[in-house]
């Protein structure tokens, strides 16, 4: 495995990671469907921004490793 490919699955196991501890952070927020606990909203919002950072960094490893855009990426979504 070359460091490309080693940097892009540890990239990969960020965005799982940060998206395991959102799913966590959203069920302290809301409990149950009819229950909102605006006191674990800040947890929750910190998880949610985690979660994109990473997701960020996987995108530009992508789009820097093919050469593409991220609109390009994103297009390949739609196709």
């Amino acid at each position: 495995m070359d460091d490309t490919q080693r940097e892009g699955r540890e990239l990969v196991g960020e965005v799982r990671e940060a998206a395991a501890r959102h799913k966590v952070s959203w069920g302290l927020l809301v409990p149950s469907p009819h229950v909102v606990d605006l006191g674990a909203e800040h947890v929750e919002e910190m998880a949610y921004q985690d979660m994109a950072e990473a997701k960020c960094r996987l995108r530009k490893h992508i789009c820097t490793t093919y050469g593409i855009t991220a609109a390009e990426l994103c297009s390949l979504a739609n196709a």
